[in-house]
């Protein structure tokens, strides 16, 4: 199954250069070397596990939730501050436009990373020099986070298995191909917060990937206040 071969391959990565490093005499730089090829497998793979552990907790109900109140262009700075050197690495361009109070009710941890994982597919899959642009808005009885990428877009038929455990949909915009887990891992934290998560996208021009949570109206003023 996918699973058993994501969590084989690092596994296997990690025996082959372990007994690589026990074949003859070597200088302390090729042990670092090599024991630092052993700790990006072990981060992989404990990144893996930790995903699986969410997508599991959510599949049972046992994903617990601290409902708050959430404002999303707040939540989008933030992301942008951590994120935006994996952007710069690339010369990238990461901006927020608030058109309006986005409010919603969520957990703040969850949701967090829910939007890093859409951000960080938008890095991914953008050239260098790219854009990627997050808006956060509201209509009607929603509260809406946009992110816009200008990767090279995903065939209509594809728009809804990119949130499959496992699917992957080509290399990124750096050749790599990833788990394929960051996607569903959204949907389903997104789905768990009482919203929705979308993806409009057009072969050649980029995606939207759309997130909608009930909007939260703030209380109005007691009478007599000003």
């Amino acid at each position: 199954s996918d699973v058993s071969h994501e969590l084989r391959t690092p596994l296997t990565v990690i025996r082959s250069v372990g007994e690589v490093g026990l074949r003859g005499d070597r200088d302390a730089t090729d042990y670092r070397t090599i024991v630092g090829s052993m700790l990006e497998e072990v981060n992989r793979l404990t990144d893996l596990v930790d995903r699986l552990l969410t997508l599991s907790r959510s599949d049972i109900g046992s994903l617990k939730l601290k409902a708050e109140t959430v404002e999303l262009g707040e939540l989008a700075d933030g992301i942008v501050s951590d994120l935006k050197v994996l952007a710069e690495e690339k010369n990238q361009t990461l901006s927020v436009e608030r058109v309006d109070s986005a409010l919603c009710v969520a957990d703040v941890v969850v949701l967090r990373q829910a939007l890093i994982n859409i951000v960080d597919n938008a890095i991914k899959y953008s050239p260098s020099a790219g854009q990627i642009r997050i808006r956060t808005f509201t209509v009607g009885g929603h509260s809406s986070l946009e992110v816009r990428d200008m990767g090279p877009g995903i065939p209509p038929d594809l728009q809804q298995r990119i949130f499959d455990r496992f699917y992957r949909y080509g290399p990124d915009a750096s050749g790599n191909i990833g788990v394929g887990l960051g996607l569903a891992i959204a949907k389903s934290s997104i789905e768990a917060n009482g919203g929705e998560l979308v993806c409009e996208s057009v072969v050649g021009e980029g995606s939207c990937f759309r997130v909608q949570l009930p909007r939260k109206s703030l209380p109005a003023n007691p009478e007599g206040c000003r």
